[in-house]
């Protein structure tokens, strides 16, 4: 009633403890690792440009990347996971990082970040990569994982199909000022 309307709606998710995370298979010749140190800025690459194609925001340098990531206090190279193609290029990446948790229970995977390049979508390799991310989140002892998205991105579907739950909605609204 005071003139402000819906931008996009952000839903933070997870994957519960014990959840049966099935394995999702790749096409022939490509292959979910740890990124190698040679690979950051592809791996950067990869990242911005598909958060650029709904964000709205300046490109992000990769310094600022790698300070977020690979420069981060306890980044362990487990937290960087791509997926590769035959020929060894970066099609796809996830960050995964370990959360404490305030009751001192175990901790909880988080995934901020998770994109494959336009070209390569459709294939299942999203999909591969959370598998994946989640399964080195539980080997790292981890008790659930997490992560959040939002209407702009098209991948609510995507982590639902995984197996994760909406935990919470949030709505972003604006008003029109002119």
């Amino acid at each position: 009633s005071l003139g402000y309307h819906v931008r996009w709606t952000s839903w933070a998710l997870h994957l519960a403890p014990g959840a049966d995370i099935a394995e999702r298979p790749l096409p022939p010749g490509h292959v979910v690792r740890a990124a190698e140190e040679a690979e950051h800025a592809a791996v950067h690459q990869v990242i911005d440009e598909a958060f650029l194609e709904w964000s709205g925001r300046e490109p992000e340098s990769f310094d600022d990347f790698a300070a977020r990531t690979v420069l981060r206090p306890g980044f362990e190279p487990w937290h960087l996971r791509v997926v590769v193609d035959p020929d060894g290029d970066v099609v796809g990446a996830a960050h995964v990082t370990l959360v404490a948790q305030e009751d001192g229970s175990d901790p909880e995977g988080y995934i901020p970040r998770l994109a494959v390049r336009r070209d390569r979508r459709g294939q299942g390799l999203a999909q591969a990569l959370m598998v994946d991310a989640f399964a080195r989140a539980r080997e790292h002892g981890a008790a659930s994982s997490a992560l959040s998205t939002d209407s702009r991105t098209g991948a609510l579907g995507l982590y639902e199909k995984v197996g994760m739950q909406v935990t919470s909605t949030w709505l972003h609204r604006a008003i029109d000022l002119i």
